[in-house]
C-alpha cells in the first residue's frame, strides 16, 4: 500500500507530463483539546492548530477561489 500511494503521488507530482505547480499537502494534528486544567504546552498545540487550520482555509478556500476569478470560472459556494 505505501509503495503504491507514493507511486501516485510521484506521478501526480511528475512536471514533465505538465506544466504548473503542484503540491499534496498531508497534515495529521493533534486533534483541539480542552482539559479542567490546560497547560502552557496546551496552549501552544492549541494555538498552533488555530493557525494551521487558518492557513488552510485560507489556501483552500480564498486562494482557490482567486485562481477560478483568474481563470473567469464560475464559483458558487
Amino acid at each position: 500500500m505505501f509503495k503504491w500511494i507514493v507511486t501516485r503521488i510521484n506521478k501526480s507530482l511528475d512536471r514533465s507530463k505538465r506544466q504548473g505547480s503542484s503540491f499534496i499537502g498531508i497534515l495529521d494534528i493533534a486533534g483541539f483539546e480542552i482539559f479542567q486544567l490546560n497547560s502552557f504546552e496546551q496552549l501552544c498545540i492549541n494555538y498552533t492548530n488555530e493557525k494551521l487550520q487558518q492557513l488552510f482555509n485560507h489556501t483552500m478556500f480564498v486562494l482557490e477561489q482567486e485562481e477560478y476569478r483568474r481563470e473567469n470560472i464560475d464559483w458558487a459556494f
